[in-house]
C-alpha cells in the first residue's frame, strides 16, 4: 500500500513539472486563469488514473505483497503471486454426489459351477433332497448389485440408505430362460442413527434368528435353510438401542410384513399382489431381540456375541368349512463364539410353530387337512400349525501361516413334530431334514475370493422314506 501511494505521488510530481515548464518560459505574461485551468486538467487526469488503478486491483484481487526474507546481499526480493479464490476441497471419498447425498455403488459377481448326485428342490442352491436324477450346471444369478447412500444430518441423526438386488428372482417362461435370471429385490431401507439409538424403515433381514453360516456357494439363499437355519428379509419398521462398556448390549424391536410363505407359485410369475394367509389375518408380525457382545472374549482377539430373539404373528386359513386362524410363534438363540485364536463357533437353535415364512418346519407351516388318531382310525381335526425345532452350528478354522484361507464344517437339522403331519388324505410330508457341510474359502485379495463346498442332504418323508443328495459347488466371487 505504501508503494502504491509513493508511485502516485511521483506521477503527480512529473505531471506538475511537465505542465509548469511552459509556464516558467512565458514568465509574468501568463494569465492566472490559464494556470488554474491547467491545474484543473491535471487533477482530472490524476483522478482518472486513480480510478483505472482501482479497477485493475479489483480485477486481480488483493494487492500482492513483497515477501521479506533474510538473504544474501545480492538476492532479490521474492514477490508473491496475486491471491486467487481457493477452489473447494476435493472429496476423496468413494462414490459420487447426488445433491446432499453421497452415493457409493458396490457389488459382487458370483460364478458357481455345481453338481448334484440326485434330485433336489433347487439345483444351484439346494435345500433338501427330492426324487429325481443327478445333474451338473453353472450359474451367475447369485450376482448382486447395490448402492449405499450417505445423507445429511436429520433431527440430530445421521441419515443413510441402501438398496440391493440380485438375479435370483426366478426365470422367464422360455426355453433358454435358465440364463435369464430375473432381478430380485434383496434390501431397500433408510436409517436414522443417533449416538445410541437407531430407527430403520424398509426391507431388511429379520432380527429373529439373524445368524447365517459362512458360505461362498450360498449367497442368494443362506446355507442350511430348511435344515435348522431360519431366515427372511421382510419390509419392517425397526428400532434399536445399545449401550454398555466392557460388555455391550443391544435391544431391538420390529413390526414387520406378515409373510407366511404361502405366496402363489407356478410357472408364470404373478404380477398383481394378492394377500396371503398372514395378510388376511390383518395383524403384522412382531419381533424382538436382545444380545450381549464382549470384545477379546476369554483373552482372544475375537468378540463373542450371544443373543435371544422371539417372534409372533398370525395366519388366517380359508377352508371349505370356513376360516381358521393360527398363531405363528417362535423363539431362538444365536451365538458367535471364538473358541481359540484361530477357531470360532457360529450357530442358532430354535423352536416354534407355523414358521414357513422363515422356511422353518422344512418349509411347512400349516397342515390344512390335519387328522386326529382315534383308535385305529383318523378323524378330521381342521387346520393345524406344524410345530418344529432345530438348529445349526458351524466351525470355522484359519490354519497357522495361512491367514487368507478359512476351513468350515457345519451341521443343521430341522425336525417337525410327527403328530402335526397326520392328514386326510395322507400326504408325503417332509418329516426330517439334515445337512452336513464342508468347505474351504480362499481370499487372495479384498476383491477376489474362491472356494469349494460340499453338502450332503438326508431328507425323510412320511411316505416315500429317506432321500439323499450330494452337492458340490465351485465358487468364484469378485467384489467391487
Amino acid at each position: 500500500m505504501h508503494g502504491f501511494r509513493l508511485g502516485r505521488f511521483i506521477v503527480l510530481c512529473l505531471l506538475v513539472v511537465a505542465y509548469a515548464c511552459p509556464l516558467y518560459a512565458q514568465g509574468a505574461d501568463v494569465d492566472r486563469e490559464k494556470l488554474l485551468e491547467r491545474v484543473r486538467l491535471l487533477e482530472a487526469e490524476v483522478e482518472q488514473m486513480r480510478q483505472e488503478i482501482f479497477n485493475l486491483r479489483t480485477a486481480i484481487g488483493p494487492t500482492a505483497a513483497v515477501e521479506k526474507k533474510s538473504a544474501p546481499a545480492d538476492a532479490r526480493a521474492i514477490v508473491a503471486t496475486p491471491e486467487r479464490p481457493s477452489a473447494p476441497p476435493e472429496d476423496k471419498r468413494p462414490g459420487f454426489g447426488i445433491g446432499p447425498w453421497r452415493a457409493v455403488p458396490y457389488g459382487t459377481i458370483y460364478f458357481n459351477a455345481f453338481g448334484n448326485s440326485s434330485g433336489t428342490n433347487n439345483a444351484d442352491v439346494p435345500l433338501f433332497a427330492t426324487a429325481g436324477a443327478g445333474n451338473i450346471s453353472a450359474t451367475a444369478r447369485q450376482t448382486r448389485l447395490g448402492l449405499r447412500l450417505d445423507g445429511p444430518e436429520l433431527a440430530g441423526a445421521k441419515l443413510t440408505a441402501l438398496v440391493e438386488s440380485d438375479f435370483f428372482g426366478g426365470f422367464p417362461s422360455i426355453g433358454v430362460g435358465e440364463t435369464f435370471g430375473v432381478v430380485r429385490l434383496r434390501l431397500a431401507y433408510a436409517r436414522l442413527q443417533w449416538q445410541r439409538t437407531g430407527l430403520q424403515v424398509g426391507q431388511d433381514w429379520t432380527i429373529f434368528a439373524p445368524n447365517n453360516p459362512v458360505s461362498i456357494a450360498s449367497a442368494a439363499i443362506p446355507q442350511l435353510v430348511t435344515a435348522g437355519n431360519l431366515w427372511m428379509r421382510l419390509p419392517q419398521v425397526r428400532i434399536e438401542h445399545w449401550g454398555g462398556r466392557g460388555v455391550k448390549w443391544l435391544a431391538q424391536a420390529a413390526v414387520l410384513m406378515p409373510g407366511t410363505g404361502d405366496f402363489p407359485t407356478g410357472t408364470l410369475s404373478p404380477f398383481l399382489l394378492q394377500p396371503g394367509a398372514g395378510a388376511r389375518a390383518r395383524l403384522p408380525y412382531f419381533q424382538a431381540r436382545f444380545s450381549l457382545r464382549q470384545e477379546s472374549w476369554l483373552g482372544l482377539k475375537g468378540a463373542a456375541t450371544l443373543g435371544a430373539s422371539a417372534h409372533y404373528g398370525r395366519a388366517r386359513i380359508t377352508t371349505p368349512a370356513g376360516d381358521h386362524e393360527s398363531d405363528s410363534v417362535g423363539a431362538a438363540l444365536d451365538w458367535n463364539l471364538p473358541l481359540a485364536p484361530r477357531l470360532s463357533l457360529l450357530g442358532e437353535a430354535f423352536f416354534g410353530r407355523n414358521l414357513a415364512g422363515f422356511q422353518g418346519g422344512i418349509f411347512q407351516g400349516i397342515n390344512a387337512d390335519f387328522a386326529h388318531r382315534n383308535g385305529g382310525g383318523l378323524m378330521p381335526g381342521g387346520p393345524r400349525p406344524i410345530g418344529s425345532r432345530g438348529g445349526w452350528a458351524q466351525l470355522g478354522f484359519t490354519p497357522p501361516g495361512a491367514d487368507r484361507l478359512t476351513l468350515n464344517a457345519g451341521y443343521g437339522l430341522d425336525d417337525p413334530h410327527d403328530k402335526d403331519l397326520i392328514s386326510i388324505p395322507a400326504r408325503d410330508w417332509r418329516a426330517r431334514n439334515q445337512a452336513f457341510t464342508a468347505s474351504f474359502f480362499h481370499k487372495p485379495s479384498a476383491q477376489f475370493s474362491w472356494g469349494m463346498e460340499f453338502r450332503r442332504f438326508a431328507t425323510l418323508y412320511t411316505q416315500s422314506g429317506r432321500r439323499s443328495n450330494n452337492h458340490i459347488n465351485l465358487a468364484v466371487a469378485i467384489s467391487f
